[in-house]
């Protein structure tokens, strides 16, 4: 686990890329670079896509102390960009979608603990919470928003990835 939590932070706060099974997905995309690194827009490279595998996947995240309403926020810019795209695998990407807090943080330090439960798993679908809210954002808000993730965010704790074996209800 603190191998992945290195990760995810050494990967410019990219919450899902660090948790990628694609080696290119966890290097950190040229948006996610402070400004003063960035190329001429037409220059730049796409952002890797962040897809998952599995049927279902819960990520479980720790956030920095105090910092509960900041990543809040984050979610909120999340959910607005997915609704915002006119790709319909988005609008398919926030059906599955849930963000709760854990009642109990599951950290020594006592920081807040979000899980994301993503069920159904859109295949092929980008699941970079920073691709995703840049792909509806303006360059100032890029940067407003990089500044706020960086903030909240202490690291990601735990992937798990799973194949429906039976569905009860049906």
């Amino acid at each position: 686990m603190r191998r992945l939590s290195g990760v995810l932070l050494a990967g410019a706060m990219l919450i899902l890329p660090a948790f990628s099974e694609s080696p290119a997905a966890q290097a950190a995309p040229a948006a996610a670079q402070p400004a003063a690194q960035e190329a001429p827009a037409a220059a730049q490279p796409a952002a890797p896509k962040t897809t998952l595998e599995g049927d279902a996947v819960v990520l479980i995240y720790a956030i920095n102390p105090g910092q509960d309403a900041q990543y809040e926020q984050v979610i909120a810019k999340l959910k607005a960009a997915l609704a915002k795209s006119t790709d319909p695998q988005a609008k398919e990407q926030a059906k599955g979608w849930t963000v709760t807090k854990s009642v109990k943080p599951l950290t020594q330090d006592g920081s807040s603990t979000y899980i994301h439960i993503i069920n159904p798993v859109i295949k092929g679908a980008d699941y970079s919470i920073v691709n995703i809210v840049y792909s509806q954002s303006t360059d100032e808000e890029k940067r407003a928003f990089y500044d706020l993730y960086k903030g909240a965010l202490k690291g990601g704790l735990s992937q798990m990835t799973a194949t429906a074996v039976a569905n009860l209800g049906q």
